[in-house]
């Protein structure tokens, strides 16, 4: 999906498979059932924690390990980041920065979307769909947490350890990442929705770069960043166990070689 963004020379023919079984359900089109069923799954969602078993509390408590072992180290973390910008670092930093931000990704899923109107890929449907659900529930979420803390961002000059609670300041918003949230909420989609490695892979390094350019350009603290990129990561992974099929959808990416040439084929697993 990340794909069909790039230009690649080389290919003469995009296949497409035969989708003309495809079940398509009322939930993967933009409607009203869709949203019916988006208010159940944020229900869900945020009441998680009353179903978490052994091994989610163990999950828990290693992103909040984690997060407190950073939240100790910032300062030093975001000095020696700091001391190593470059020129370039700012260039290249500045335009990953833009894949975590709502203006960029809500294009991102609209054209996804569209795309999938157009071509009638409902797998490109439901994944933009899935994928915008997981990131505005793992935004509340953040919103919420940003606000309750107040954390001043490491622009302001203030220490790691200044909090300013129920602030509605940009400057006292910093815990936690809200770009990194947003990353890796639809990274994990994505993901989620494909049969791909490689798109995995893409998928989950263009989130990791966002989550480290927030602290490259001195946006947040190392704990911020980790703490948002877990929330959009786990949050992701609930709303696609919430929406799994028996039957599922799934995209998946080869390279065929044939005597009209080079081809990128784009299909369907059932």
């Amino acid at each position: 999906m990340l794909l069909f963004g790039l230009v690649l020379p080389p290919l003469q023919n995009v296949l497409l498979a035969d989708t003309s079984q495809e079940t398509v359900q009322k939930t993967d089109r933009f409607n009203k059932d869709y949203l019916s069923k988006f208010g159940r799954d944020f229900g869900q969602v945020f009441t998680a924690p009353r179903r978490w078993d052994k091994g989610d509390a163990l999950k828990f408590l290693a992103v909040a390990g984690t997060g407190v072992l950073l939240f100790a180290l910032d300062q030093n973390i975001q000095d020696w980041v700091q001391k190593r910008r470059t020129g370039t670092s700012n260039d290249v930093f500045k335009g990953i920065n833009n894949l975590g931000s709502g203006l960029y990704v809500g294009g991102l899923l609209a054209a996804l979307y569209a795309t999938g109107e157009i071509s009638r890929e409902n797998s490109l449907r439901k994944t933009a769909l899935l994928s915008l659900e997981s990131w505005l529930t793992s935004a509340v979420f953040t919103t919420g947490v940003k606000f309750i803390f107040g954390r001043a961002r490491p622009w302001t000059g203030e220490s790691s350890h200044s909090f300013h609670p129920f602030s509605v300041r940009s400057a006292h918003n910093s815990f936690p990442s809200g770009h990194a949230c947003t990353a890796w909420a639809v990274a994990t989609t994505i993901s989620d929705q494909t049969d791909s490695p490689i798109v995995d892979g893409l998928a989950y390094t263009l989130a990791s770069l966002v989550s480290f350019s927030r602290v490259h350009n001195n946006d947040h603290w190392a704990s911020d960043a980790f703490v948002g990129s877990a929330v959009g990561y786990f949050m992701a992974k609930k709303v696609c166990a919430l929406n799994r099929r028996q039957s599922k959808e799934k995209l998946s990416f080869s390279f065929q070689v044939s005597k009209e040439g080079q081809a990128l084929s784009l299909s369907l697993k059932f």
